[in-house]
């Protein structure tokens, strides 16, 4: 097999072999190669965009000291940095320059942080439920079993860069959690098998795909042990040509998940035991406060989708150190405190960035087609709060924003199909996310960013009537019952006759058409031609 450029650079010189030439590079004058050596120490530039540098910090199951975090707020002010949240419970220094970026990267680790292996073919920050060990559904508390795991790896010759691709890992010993853990390439999900509770290991997700059941039922003591095996395993068999396939999936999709198996029992001593009883469930976050298991109280202070000014971290480091309050980062872009004795704060968050999860957008990375955190204002957060519908907004199809574990997904393009060339999304909807039954499926190819609020009401509205609490349960009862085809069809077709039929009484395409009037005459007839009736209809809706 041919070695892909990234590989050969990999063969020529190890990542952990260019730490060597770190402190006397020229950051104003790099090249590809600096470029992606760079990105397993976290530094990362793009070569559109070579006066801003981004230092992404590695922060183990979102858990930050309040020192750390006034440490780290200390560099921004003296670099005059801009911070950002990750989706992956990790904070960023963006908008560093490039005589900056070096004295801010020996800042960090001369603190005890580091941003080693954040970026780039490298074993990425684990996550976990951020109510991890203090909820009320808390079985296993994880955090020691994320940092043993994290020791594997971390700072290690064999590993740094090493990896064919990125590799991202969840644990989670919580029942409820605010988020889905199944596009991880790696994921041991609560279970519980001959009463005893462990995990079921998922393995060869990523953002458009969901985590297959390895059929593994592992013990707490076991798991750090079957994790080494995986990684490995992963080191020893993932492909190395194609960069578009080189991530896990594409190795089991390939061998499949037996054969991925067989390739982990090199690796692994001990038995292999079958799953267990998956032990997941979505846990409500419409409130701000959620009791703890203690009695106490945490609160979600609201990011401005990622964003989150100085002024505004300094007010809640402030309030946390007066009150010893625990902080932990959220992986949808959120800060947490833990420990209130009442459900009251004297600040409020920045947003209503409540069920939404967005990419960095154009501000900040140059393969965003527009400003996502802007744009996600424009939709009807009051509504999409108020049911708890789970929105994944990406700025392109990297899909950072998790589009396909989400109720309602979004991926920015550009579009002429309707007129001058516009600013649009892709449309996905229904995902079956909190148990990894399926992502959301892709229903329009390109709505203008002009219409789609009205395009999302017709999908409220939809829902509303359905008389589901709990949109994800719509789905799996409703939308899922209809082919995508169906569902695009009929959306546009009550926007464009203001009907009120319902999708729990629809069986048969002409159930809309039978009273549709106008459709029948202007719009093509038949489910053979479906696919033209719906062109046909956004040409009409969207012109």
């Amino acid at each position: 097999m041919k070695l892909n450029k990234i590989e050969r650079l990999k063969a020529d010189l190890k990542p952990i072999e260019y730490l060597s030439r770190l402190q006397s590079l020229d950051f104003a004058n790099l090249d590809e190669s600096d470029r992606f050596y760079l990105k397993n120490f976290g530094i990362y530039t793009q070569s559109q965009r070579t006066d801003e540098f981004m230092l992404r910090v590695r922060v183990a199951g979102g858990r930050i000291a309040i020192e750390q975090l006034e440490a780290i707020v200390k560099i921004a002010k003296e670099f005059d940095a801009k911070l950002i949240l990750t989706a992956r419970a990790q904070i960023e220094l963006q908008k560093l320059r490039p005589d900056h970026i070096l004295k801010a990267y020996n800042m960090l680790e001369s603190l005890g942080l580091t941003s080693w292996q954040t970026l780039t073919d490298n074993f990425r920050n684990i996550v976990t439920d951020v109510y991890d060990g203090i909820g009320q559904n808390s079985q296993i508390e994880v955090y020691s079993l994320i940092l043993q795991m994290q020791e594997l790896f971390l700072k290690k010759a064999e590993y740094v860069g090493m990896a064919p691709r990125k590799f991202n890992t969840a644990i989670c010993g919580t029942k409820s959690v605010v988020t889905s853990f199944f596009g991880n390439d790696c994921y041991f999900a609560l279970a519980i098998k001959d009463g005893v509770y462990g995990f079921n290991l998922y393995l060869g997700g990523k953002n458009n795909e969901v985590a297959k059941s390895a059929n593994i039922f592992v013990k707490q003591e076991d798991v750090v042990e079957l994790f080494e095996a995986v990684i490995d395993a992963y080191l020893k068999y993932g492909f190395r040509g194609s960069r578009t396939k080189a991530r896990l999936f594409f190795l089991i999709d390939s061998v499949g998940i037996k054969g991925f198996v067989e390739y982990i029992k090199e690796f692994y001593s001990k038995p292999i035991s079958g799953a267990g009883e998956l032990l997941v469930s979505k846990l409500d976050s419409s409130d701000d406060f959620y009791k703890l298991a203690n009695g106490k109280y945490a609160y979600m202070f609201k990011s401005r989708f990622g964003e989150i000014d100085i002024a505004s971290l300094e007010s809640v480091i402030e309030f946390a150190k007066q009150n010893r309050l625990e902080l932990r980062f959220g992986i949808e872009q959120n800060i947490y405190m833990f420990g209130l004795e009442h459900k009251e704060v004297p600040f409020k968050g920045l947003s209503e960035n409540q069920n939404m999860l967005v990419c960095a957008g154009s501000r900040y990375c140059f393969f965003s087609l527009f400003d996502t955190k802007d744009r996600v204002q424009e939709l009807e957060l009051e509504k999409i709060n108020r049911y708890g519908i789970k929105v994944g907004y990406s700025g392109c199809l990297k899909g950072c924003g998790r589009h396909n574990f989400s109720d309602i997904g979004l991926v920015a393009i550009r579009t002429n199909l309707y007129g001058n060339v516009e600013q649009g999304v892709r449309l996905f909807l229904g995902g079956l996310y909190t148990n990894g039954q399926s992502g959301a499926r892709l229903i329009y190819w390109a709505i203008p960013l002009r219409a789609l609020n009205s395009v999302i009401n017709v999908i409220i509205e939809e829902f509303e009537a359905s008389g589901f609490s709990d949109f994800e349960e719509f789905s799996k009862e409703v939308l899922a019952k209809f082919e995508s085809e169906f569902l695009a069809f009929w959306f546009l077709a009550k926007l464009y006759t203001k009907q009120k039929a319902s999708l729990k009484e629809a069986d048969s395409f002409d159930y809309l058409l039978s009273g549709s009037g106008a459709l029948v005459t202007e719009i093509q007839e038949g489910k053979d031609r479906l696919y033209e009736s719906i062109k046909e209809l956004e040409r009409v809706v969207y012109s």
